[in-house]
């Protein structure tokens, strides 16, 4: 609301378009191909000061009031291989000229996600997988972790269609850290069916690191961690006001279910600003063995951001509400007739700060965020069962500095206070206040062939939870820290190919669910002990890769182990609850490894043919117990055939086919069970129309087109229930 209010005030009270101020330059280029022709509409950002703009058709840009420093400059276009490259201004108006090569492969322009300097992917220090553009508009679903499903090394740990963790390699929940431009998101994720709250449909793209980056983001980013990344606010500096619309509406026959996101921004001189309104419906899912009672969702939510920008730097604001009900499908064997279903309510502000300080700049973020979930065991009831209410205020200051254009690195502070208040008649966890600092470093060489990064972090963390008598506990606290690490290296053996190798170092504090549970989980179907002496736990990652990107084919294969010490676990006692019949589990400690590999390649045999295929494979063995690790999906192998045919009247038409093989798990926990191996068959066509000025797209998918019977081995219902069969979905985009 305040955006849009502002945006109004922009509109009535016009705003002066600013001179230079002192200290304050322009950058100013020229984008061509490697034959020198100009490259029109090639967008041009300054990544740190959150400036933008494109070419014009002469390849031309320029971009007023930028501060001295150094930055990083990303220069993308379609049709073209992306480059970031670091700029220095300093006294004076600076010029890039810059010179693309051609590629007939889409490849992410950058990555800000697994270093503090952005890079392009193919030069991340870590493994590192960017969701974006087409890609991103037709994975959309209900839950991240579906979206995210097909990406190398990611799995979705499912509750029906509306609750969905993301896995990244073979680790989820309060191992796999969830970002929204940058800002942490605590969803009480330590519950099976507690989810990610963050909306993708108007995001530009979402980045994953698969590995711990614990030396950036501290506790959690044990396993991994997900971005989901908007784009930087608009601004007019230097060039007349606007104001422009993004409008999709979509339909899947498997629930009935309609889907819509608005998007409106613009800008007036030094203020953008951007709106977004997200809604989505759907009804009980149907399975080729029927229909899954129970199992609707319902969803609205919407953002406003506003910011500011001079030649001193960046301010900016924005606001996230988001509102969801979703059913839950129990077993009819065992609840017959059961209608539970959970309320989530979920906002976010955030308070950012981008100032220049000469060759350095100092970047503050300051955030709030609540989630509030009931659970409610039926639905003509008003009443839960199960209230839980997170607020979560973090702070982060970083200072990023560079010398030359060889090194770069930032300092960094941050702090978090996470309050968790409980009410209802059931009780999981206690009151609780965790406060967590810390502190780290990361800094990044480039050597021409060779680039290096190494950080070092150190965290500290309490928690003071309360008494409570319904799980036999006393008020207390608990005391933990960490000192975490990494180190990389990158040698470009040719312009295309490139050797990637890190280590690196993650930790995760327990939750208080598995210090303090003392009672029946109906999410787990088992009466959990937590056990008040656990210790962090801590990993050592090793990650080898090779990258290629050409003008015709873009790959990688990459090795990694992960050795996980003070693994937490839950472990049979070998007794049984005599009120609810379910197995006594306390939550202990041991040693665990996971090893893998993940293989994905895009060859483009003509500009209108394209293949592409993947496989990954994660092993996970608790070294203490010798036996495999629960929730660690087999090896999947996925394949696509893409054709781009030449139509006069349509834009962009696409016509694609393509599926997954899942294998059947055979390295089991002795308490899990592992459905057949299945494959499953896609079909999605689609282009893009002018239409009365606009461009308008539409595109069609039908997702597991052959309605084939199948339970994904993370599907929390596959004891009793299947998968979704056929979906049909209509997506209708006006920009």
């Amino acid at each position: 609301m305040l955006a849009i209010l502002l945006a109004v005030a922009t509109a009535m009270f016009p705003l002066p378009v600013p001179h230079n101020e002192p200290g304050a330059y322009s950058l100013v280029g020229r984008v061509t191909d490697t034959t020198g022709r100009p490259v029109a509409d090639a967008r041009i950002v300054i990544l740190e000061a959150s400036r933008s703009t494109r070419t014009d058709a002469d390849g031309r840009f320029l971009l007023t009031d930028v501060a001295d420093g150094t930055y990083g400059v990303s220069v993308a276009a379609i049709g073209f291989r992306p480059r970031v490259m670091r700029v220095t201004i300093r006294g004076q108006d600076t010029r890039l000229d810059v010179a693309l090569t051609r590629t007939i492969i889409e490849l992410a322009a950058i990555q800000t996600t697994a270093t503090p300097l952005a890079t392009t992917a193919l030069e991340s220090p870590q493994p590192l997988a960017v969701l974006q553009g087409d890609g991103l508009a037709n994975a959309q679903a209900p839950s991240l972790g579906a979206v995210l499903e097909a990406l190398p090394g990611m799995r979705n740990f499912s509750t029906g269609s509306g609750v969905g963790k993301p896995v990244i390699r073979g680790l989820t929940s309060n191992r796999v850290l969830v970002l929204e431009n940058g800002q942490r998101i605590e969803s009480q994720q330590w519950g099976d069916e507690h989810a990610p709250n963050v909306e993708t449909a108007t995001a530009e793209r979402i980045e994953v690191i698969r590995g711990p980056a614990s030396v950036l983001y501290g506790s959690d980013a044990l396993g991994g961690v997900i971005n989901v990344v908007q784009r930087e606010l608009p601004d007019a500096t230097g060039r007349p006001a606007f104001v422009s619309q993004w409008l999709t509406g979509s339909f899947s026959t498997n629930g009935d279910a309609p889907d819509g996101s608005l998007l409106v921004e613009g800008a007036r001189g030094p203020v953008g600003f951007r709106t977004t309104l997200t809604a989505r419906t759907q009804g009980d899912l149907r399975t080729p063995s029927g229909t899954l009672a129970n199992s609707g969702l319902d969803m609205h939510g919407g953002s406003a951001a506003l910011a500011v920008r001079g030649g001193w730097g960046t301010l900016g604001a924005s606001f996230t509400g988001r509102s969801e009900r979703l059913e839950i499908h129990e077993d009819p064997a065992e609840e017959p007739g059961a209608t539970p279903f959970q309320r989530v309510g979920v906002s976010r502000g955030t308070l950012t700060g981008n100032i220049a300080l000469g060759s350095a700049r100092i970047e503050v973020d300051l955030g709030r965020e609540s989630n509030h979930r009931r659970e409610f065991e039926d639905a003509s009831t008003t009443d839960f069962a199960l209230g839980l209410q997170s607020i979560n205020t973090m702070g982060n200051i970083h200072l990023h500095h560079a010398t030359g254009g060889r090194f770069a690195g930032v300092l960094g502070i941050s702090a978090m206070r996470s309050t968790v208040s409980i009410s209802g008649e059931e009780v999981l966890v206690p009151a609780s206040v965790t406060d967590n600092v810390g502190a780290y470093a990361f800094e990044q060489i480039d050597a021409g062939r060779w680039q290096f990064s190494v950080g070092a972090r150190a965290d500290w963390r309490r928690l003071r939870h309360e008494a409570n008598e319904a799980l036999g506990l006393d008020g207390g606290e608990q005391d933990w820290s960490a000192v975490t690490g990494n180190a990389g290296a990158l040698l470009r053996v040719t312009e295309s190919v490139a050797l990637v190798s890190n280590i690196g170092r993650g930790f995760r504090a327990p939750s208080a669910f598995e210090l303090f549970a003392n009672g029946v989980h109906e999410g787990t179907v088992r009466y959990e002990v937590g056990n008040s002496a656990l210790r962090t736990e801590a990993s050592l990652n090793v990650d080898v890769a090779v990258r290629m990107q050409g003008h015709g084919v873009q790959g990688e294969i990459g090795v990694f182990r992960n050795a996980i010490t003070n693994y937490i676990y839950p472990d049979p006692t070998g007794e049984t609850d005599p009120e609810s019949g379910f197995q006594v589990y306390r939550y202990e400690q041991g040693d665990a490894v996971l090893t893998g590999m993940e293989a994905s390649a895009d060859v483009h045999l003509r500009t209108w043919l394209h293949l592409r295929g993947g496989v990954d494979y994660t092993r996970g063995q608790n070294t203490t117990t010798d036996l495999p690790l629960a929730f660690v999906a087999p090896v999947r192998f996925t394949y696509n055939v893409r054709l781009e045919p030449r139509v006069p009247t349509v834009h962009d038409i696409y016509v694609q086919v393509g599926g997954e093989t899942n294998a059947r798990q055979r390295r089991l926990d002795p308490d899990d069970f592992a459905p057949a191996g299945y494959t499953l068959v896609n079909v999605s066509t689609g282009g893009a129309f002018d239409v009365a000025g606009r461009r308008v797209l539409l595109d069609l998918q039908a997702r597991n087109i052959l309605d084939t019977s199948y339970r994904s081995f993370l599907s929390r219902y596959k004891r009793y229930a299947d998968d979704a069969g056929r979906n049909v979905i209509v997506r209708v985009t006006v920009s």
